[in-house]
């Protein structure tokens, strides 16, 4: 169910919106533990498992799933993905030739120069905030094959949450946030020339459906916001409730086994520590896919 908007300023449908918020209020979880699912395996998934992951992303646009497998590796995640309709995959520049990424320090490379390899912390955002309009990620497959010794905790909310504590606080927040030049982020300069150019947009779009979609980084540097007393002021409100220790946000770190599925929700993630013999590994694909049911199974 999507929310009626009307383009490039305030949603004008009080009673649908308030209709909306509260379907979404009443269904969504009250705790991490609402979002778990059980399944036996990545690769044979049954319908009852796939039917329990459908119903908490519809809940919250996101699921934690356990699984059973000894072993996962890349072409598993993209198996597990297709069950959701996720197929169109994201090869963005540190992915591998499959488009999975293995989110691990690098010592070496391109990725050292990119925090998600390296064990530093990531501040809130949603995945590929830096892509143009026509490679909006609309959803994410995080799965821990080895966890860090120490750190390595998420913390995650679902947009459509984020959306409501914006709208209820100042419907102007959301018109300021629709600005299609509410968030640009400057290009991305290599040795060799740009690898990618700078890209401006809003924070909140709408898919054909009326669902939201969120663009959001809260870095503090290569990053440009509109500048203007809402903007300021929206940005300011969205960064009480992502900080807010008791707010909205669900807190989880990830065991090996257990992965995240989800409509591409913020996140951050805190610092962490390997071990000797003994490195943080998460496979992550991101796709041009919002999660639904699909048809046939892969």
């Amino acid at each position: 169910m999507g929310i009626s908007t009307q383009s490039g300023g305030c949603l004008v449908d009080q009673i649908s919106y308030q209709a909306w918020k509260k379907s979404k209020l009443q269904s969504y979880p009250q705790s991490v533990e609402e979002l778990r699912v059980e399944i036996g395996g990545l690769v044979n998934l049954s319908d009852t498992e796939k039917a329990a992951i459908m119903v908490v992303c519809k809940r919250s646009n996101m699921a934690i799933y356990s699984c059973r497998d000894d072993f996962v590796d890349r072409a598993a995640i993209r198996t597990f993905a297709a069950n959701f309709g996720l197929v169109t995959i994201d090869h963005h520049l540190c992915a591998n030739a499959d488009g999975v990424s293995e989110l691990m320090v690098a010592s070496e490379g391109a990725r050292t120069g990119y925090v998600p390899y390296s064990s530093r912390g990531l501040s809130w955002h949603t995945d590929g905030y830096y892509n143009e309009k026509t490679r909006q990620i609309k959803a994410v497959v995080l799965h821990c094959a080895h966890d860090a010794v120490t750190g390595g905790q998420n913390a995650l909310l679902d947009p459509e949450i984020a959306y409501i504590c914006l709208r209820d606080e100042d419907p102007r927040f959301i018109t300021a946030f629709e600005h299609p030049e509410c968030m640009t982020i400057p290009a991305n300069i290599g040795v060799e020339g740009e690898i990618r150019p700078e890209v401006s947009g809003p924070v909140f779009s709408y898919h054909t459906d009326g669902r939201i979609h969120m663009r959001y980084s809260a870095r503090k540097k290569n990053i440009q916001w509109r500048d203007d007393d809402l903007t300021r002021a929206a940005r300011s409100f969205l960064s009480e409730i992502l900080d807010d220790d008791n707010g909205p946000a669900f807190l989880f770190r990830l065991q090996p086994g257990e992965g995240l599925i989800s409509n591409n929700v913020l996140h951050n993630r805190t610092a962490f520590e390997d071990g000797p013999g003994h490195q943080r590994l998460l496979y992550r694909a991101r796709f041009f896919d919002l999660i639904r049911a699909s048809v046939n199974r892969p």
